[in-house]
């Protein structure tokens, strides 16, 4: 049975306890029949992103028993493939991040604009002046012109510019 050992991100190499090698016995389950070697399709493109599967792809096979080296890989692939799981990655609206904010304690998130330059923050506060704001976000007497476009008992929304 054959072991693989990851190569690069979605490419395998075998590491193998049986030999499997043109004009050597295949043996697998009693079998008498000698390794032979399939031609290979295409041509090596490693010198553009090695290693190329012309290189990686094995083409030993037992005429006897039907045993193929790449069939017996692509069966090991297979296998990786159910054990892998997927990742999705959940995109949360800005609303959604507001709204995890602890409500209480200074916190805020960027929003979206429509430029690099502008930036706008909306966040939550206990019962903070729009100074102490400006402060804790190091923006009081900064350049940046910080406007507060809104500002309620407990939330603000505030923009200004960095460039």
């Amino acid at each position: 049975m054959n072991t693989y050992s990851k190569y690069v991100p979605n490419v395998f190499l075998a590491k193998c306890s049986e030999k499997h090698e043109k004009g050597e016995m295949c043996n697998r389950n009693g079998c008498t029949g000698l390794i032979e070697k399939g031609e290979k399709e295409g041509c090596c493109s490693c010198h553009i992103n090695p290693p190329c599967s012309y290189c990686t792809t094995q083409t030993e096979y037992c005429p006897v028993c039907g045993w193929s080296a790449e069939d017996e890989q692509n069966e090991y692939l297979k296998e990786y493939a159910k054990k892998q799981t997927s990742v999705t990655y959940q995109y949360k609206s800005d609303e959604q991040l507001f709204n995890e904010l602890k409500d209480g304690e200074f916190g805020y998130i960027r929003v979206a604009s429509g430029g690099h330059t502008i930036v706008r923050l909306k966040g939550k506060h206990p019962n903070m002046t729009s100074g102490e704001i400006y402060e804790k976000l190091n923006l009081y007497e900064n350049p940046h012109m910080p406007r507060m476009k809104r500002f309620t008992d407990t939330t603000f929304e505030l923009t200004y510019f960095c460039d």
